[in-house]
């Protein structure tokens, strides 16, 4: 018996065009890939009924198949940013990323985000004993970014998904993106626009797009479509206290309740990324007095619009 390594792993993305959960060309790289992470559900329901004259289950019956996934990783680009938002706009190596709501549609898709395929494979050394799941009709749920000082940016995506396919075969070839990931280094954060926050110690951004599962009476034991409901951003950073920004974040943005722009930057090897968040709120912010150490601060922002201009070495993020 030959075990499968973890060193063997492979996580690779392909589009979809055209019709829903069809793939639509070769592999296509995520980034540094650290976890991939797939919950199946079959769902199967266990059935008692009077007069079977036993106090054991009788009859499983088969529910819906559900498929759900997280991949974590640190970015080279930020394409599945503009997966989760909606709308991009490729000119070259410029990608403009802004907001697609219910009556909007994703070119070539009747739906107004991007689907995409993922194929999760772990190689063996025997031929024709490679374990591939390929994910098919997957859209994003969740998205996290998160900057951490000291590290590389990292990004968290979580996926709901139509459909699995096993395969014992050959794992798609991919490309591998040979540039640095993103470091906290590359970042800045202006709060409001134009004015650069230089105490901030982490940033997380997320985006969850609440989608709801079409699991009709058709026939079908998977899902025919999600649908996106209302979309919720949330921005939370953690300071040390500084006197040079701690009472106008708390007395005039935090009690004074007064609304902003803000703006994530990030200058690296593998490009450059301007989030711009407007319609700022400060909804939560907490200043502890610990017995020890650097006196926080902590604040949770919630955005109202999200746009953001990419640049990178990919010439598209689309499928078309």
């Amino acid at each position: 018996m030959v075990k499968y390594l973890s060193d063997q792993n492979k996580v690779v993305m392909m589009a979809e065009s055209g019709t829903y959960a069809t793939t639509s060309g070769g592999g296509i790289w995520i980034g540094l890939v650290q976890d991939s992470a797939i919950d199946e559900s079959t769902n199967v329901n266990a059935i008692r009924y009077q007069g079977s004259t036993d106090r054991n289950v009788d009859v499983f019956t088969d529910g819906v198949l559900g498929y759900t996934g997280t991949i974590t990783y640190y970015p080279q680009d930020f394409r599945m940013l503009g997966y989760t938002v909606g709308s991009i706009y490729d000119n070259a190596a410029v990608h403009t990323i802004t907001e697609n709501n219910g009556d909007d549609r994703v070119q070539t898709m009747n739906q107004p985000l991007t689907s995409f395929t993922i194929e999760d494979s772990k190689t063996s050394t025997t031929t024709g004993s490679n374990f591939i799941r390929t994910i098919k009709g997957a859209m994003i749920d969740s998205y996290s970014l998160t900057f951490t000082q000291g590290a590389p940016v990292s990004c968290e995506v979580g996926y709901v998904a139509q459909d699995i396919v096993f395969s014992s075969g050959a794992s798609t070839s991919v490309t591998v993106n040979g540039s640095r990931p993103y470091l906290w280094s590359d970042a800045q954060f202006h709060l409001p626009s134009g004015t650069v926050i230089p105490n901030i110690t982490e940033i997380s951004l997320s985006v969850n797009n609440n989608l709801e599962t079409g699991q009709y009476i058709n026939g079908s034991r998977v899902a025919y479509e999600f649908l996106p409901q209302n979309r919720d951003y949330e921005l939370s950073l953690t300071l040390y206290l500084d006197n040079a920004n701690a009472k106008t974040l708390y007395d005039q943005y935090f009690l004074g309740g007064s609304e902003f722009n803000c703006m994530l930057k990030a200058m690296g090897t593998p490009g450059s990324a301007f989030i711009t968040m407007s319609g700022c709120k400060i909804t939560d912010m907490e200043v502890p007095s610990p017995v020890e150490g650097v006196n926080e601060q902590t604040i949770t922002i919630q955005p109202k619009v999200l746009s953001a201009s990419i640049t990178d070495t990919a010439t598209k993020y689309n499928a078309w």
